[in-house]
């Protein structure tokens, strides 16, 4: 089993701690019941805040990605390892892409389904690729461009 840049332990710490963080805070206030405290018969939809902080902070974190997985290499003078940093950096910025490009038009084809629209939302774009970026965190170097 190969976790190259430690995101196993990573996400599954932020992970259980985010569940334990939503069953002691319980569900939102208003999402699911009214303030009377009876169950609503659909939860109430929260709209993005700013969709533009959204997308800086999506680019921050590509960006980041970029040192991120090619950096957990610990350098790129020893013979081979300039290679693998290479592997890192193209698996990362193709998993990205796929990922957002997917979200986009699973989302797509969902809403069109749905309601007879074809509508693109952005922030499922987004969704898209920084989930990308999380699940080929620990693969990154051992994963070949063609898998994507």
């Amino acid at each position: 089993m190969i976790d190259f840049a430690g995101s196993g332990v990573v996400h599954m710490a932020g992970g259980a701690t985010a569940l334990f963080a939503a069953k002691i805070l319980g569900p939102r206030i208003g999402r699911f019941y009214d303030a009377e405290g009876k169950e609503l018969p659909e939860p109430a939809s929260f709209p993005p805040h700013s969709v533009p902080l959204q997308a800086i902070g999506t680019f921050i974190l590509w960006v980041g990605w970029y040192e991120f997985n090619p950096g957990s290499t610990l350098g790129i003078s020893t013979s081979g390892y300039a290679d693998v940093a290479a592997l890192c950096t193209l698996t990362t910025n193709l998993a990205d892409a796929s990922g957002s490009v997917s979200a986009m038009f699973t989302d797509s084809l969902v809403e069109r389904r749905r309601t007879g629209e074809t509508m693109y939302d952005i922030t499922m774009c987004m969704n898209g690729a920084l989930s990308a970026l999380v699940g080929i965190t620990a693969g990154c170097s051992v994963v070949k461009p063609w898998a994507h």
